[in-house]
């Protein structure tokens, strides 16, 4: 098939221009913002017109949280792994939390496409299947079985409270850390991550119910 060498260096295929968009959008949030993103700087990346860009995605919206979707697979594959891997429920609970700091230090757009760019993201398919997908992982971690189910969500809210939570300390962390409101040197990576798992050994712990207690 024939083939031309992109603005990127790699070599378009026709058949391949999907993945050729998606690849070149992950390169850029590497070093630069979802703001910086166009169709048209798209387009150019792979070698073709903006029009054709709407052959393979309804928008820049539908790439990104396609991206975002990706990203969620990969999340579930981790915490799959912690979870099997980890001696401990505690030790599984702590470095699941601490995934959502990693993820948002090492592609820190990705992180805002995963959680809260796009209110409505939940309404695209793929992204809604694969966050489902993680958050039965947190679940499975939480309560050794998957009592999540995401056809009844209301039920699966009364049910996974506790894995709701962890999810929300996780992400709660990593967001105050990197917008600075809990403020930490950028190098200080092992120092972020020892404030994270701090956090959440005190919880397992149970020392906020001893507070409230008082």
């Amino acid at each position: 098939m024939a083939s031309k060498e992109t603005a990127s260096g790699r070599q378009y295929h026709k058949g391949n221009v999907a993945e050729d968009l998606l690849i070149a959008a992950r390169r850029i949030l590497q070093t630069e913002t979802v703001e910086d993103l166009s169709v048209r700087r798209l387009a150019r990346e792979v070698g073709m017109t903006p029009a054709n860009f709407y052959n393979h995605f309804a928008s820049l919206k539908d790439l990104l949280l396609e991206l975002g979707a990706e990203a969620y697979r990969e999340r579930a594959r981790t915490l799959a792994h912690i979870r099997r891997t980890s001696k401990t429920k505690a030790e599984a609970i702590r470095r699941s939390a601490t995934t959502y700091l990693e993820l948002a230090i090492s592609n820190h757009q990705l992180f805002r496409i995963m959680f809260g760019l796009f209110p409505d993201a939940q309404q695209h398919e793929s992204f809604r299947v694969a966050s489902d997908e993680s958050m039965s992982e947190i679940v499975l971690t939480v309560y050794g079985e998957n009592i999540f189910d995401p056809s009844d969500i209301y039920a699966s809210r009364q049910r996974c409270k506790v894995a709701y939570g962890v999810l929300a300390i996780g992400y709660g962390l990593a967001r105050i850390i990197m917008e600075r409101a809990v403020p930490f040197s950028p190098e200080r990576q092992l120092e972020m991550r020892g404030f994270v798992e701090g956090v959440i050994d005190a919880l397992i712990a149970g020392e906020l119910a001893r507070l409230a207690a008082e």
